[in-house]
């Protein structure tokens, strides 16, 4: 069955660029970055000078206009940002359908979207362009409740369109201090945030009340931060012992020739040492890229794990 091609539809809501408001006839419409600031991520500027933050959105507008420029007139100003997003556009397929795109709920909220791409007749992705030296995880987590709001209007607003992915478009291009580049470009895609917990966050700072966000630490692993701080660290010393301890029986087992040792609970083998050779199949297909290599892909599945940094 054809899908009707869906034309996306103007909000209505007049922005005004240089005071960056949102007007809906005489109604002022509030954003969302400093709502996200407010209720999220209130230390994200902590500690920054105000020269280092004034240079920051300086060089991003810079960036978002030349993309801008020629994503709508196809002016290429000739900058590697334009350079590296062309080849991202390429490399990822994507169709640009409108920049600086304004969404609203209507009634109290809207924003613009940095970048629609048209997936089809009825669906669409959503980019947002950022120009970060360092993608942390924190201005990810931002990017990903951003554009999840994002996705929630775009969807109230053009009914029956739906939304595939949401990503941020990472481009920077900046010199260092001693010289050389911070040359970064590189799509990045986050998993969207329900709408009804998108509307939870918008209703409750409407409200005047703070939010509780569903994906931060519960308090009783917080509780535990300490602890599992301490298991970490016994545990690297206890193996950074066991591996001193190994390491004086092998010396002694070549001295002497044995090959293993015994207890009654216990025993030691000392393993010879070998010569181990692989199959490099990366190399193999880049020297044979004409041998369709899927008949002989085996595919498995790996269980989720968790990672803790300390």
């Amino acid at each position: 069955m054809e899908t009707t091609r869906i034309e996306l539809k103007d909000s209505g809501v007049l922005f005004n660029k240089e005071l960056h408001e949102y007007w809906l006839g005489n109604k002022q419409l509030s954003g969302i970055t400093g709502m996200l600031q407010r209720q999220l991520f209130p230390d994200e500027f902590e500690g920054i000078p105000d020269n280092l933050l004034q240079e920051a959105v300086r060089y991003g507008i810079e960036v978002h206009e030349s993309i801008e420029a020629f994503d709508t007139s196809w002016l290429n100003d000739g900058t590697q940002e334009v350079k590296d997003y062309v080849s991202l556009c390429n490399e990822y397929g994507l169709v640009h359908e409108k920049s600086e795109y304004t969404v609203t709920d209507g009634e109290s909220w809207a924003s613009n979207i940095d970048k629609v791409y048209r997936m089809s007749d009825d669906t669409f992705s959503l980019g947002d362009i950022k120009t970060y030296g360092t993608m942390t995880s924190e201005k990810q987590e931002k990017a990903r409740w951003q554009l999840s709001v994002y996705a929630y209007f775009f969807e109230l607003q053009n009914k029956g369109a739906k939304v595939d992915k949401l990503f941020i478009i990472n481009l920077r291009n900046k010199a260092r201090t001693d010289g050389t580049f911070d040359h970064r470009a590189e799509i990045l895609q986050v998993e969207r945030i329900p709408s009804q917990t998108c509307k939870e966050l918008l209703d409750a700072d409407l409200q005047g009340k703070q939010f509780t966000n569903p994906y931060s630490i519960p308090d009783k692993y917080k509780e535990k931060e300490s602890y599992i701080r301490q298991l970490i660290q016994t545990k690297n010393e206890v193996e950074a012992r066991l591996s001193e301890i190994k390491s004086e029986i092998l010396e002694d087992m070549e001295r002497i020739g044995a090959r293993t040792w015994e207890t009654e609970t216990m025993r030691l083998t000392r393993k010879m040492p070998s010569v181990r050779t692989s199959f490099n199949a990366a190399k193999f297909k880049e020297d044979h890229p004409e041998i369709d290599f899927k008949p002989y892909e085996r595919t498995s599945n790996v269980s989720g794990s968790l990672l803790i940094a300390v």
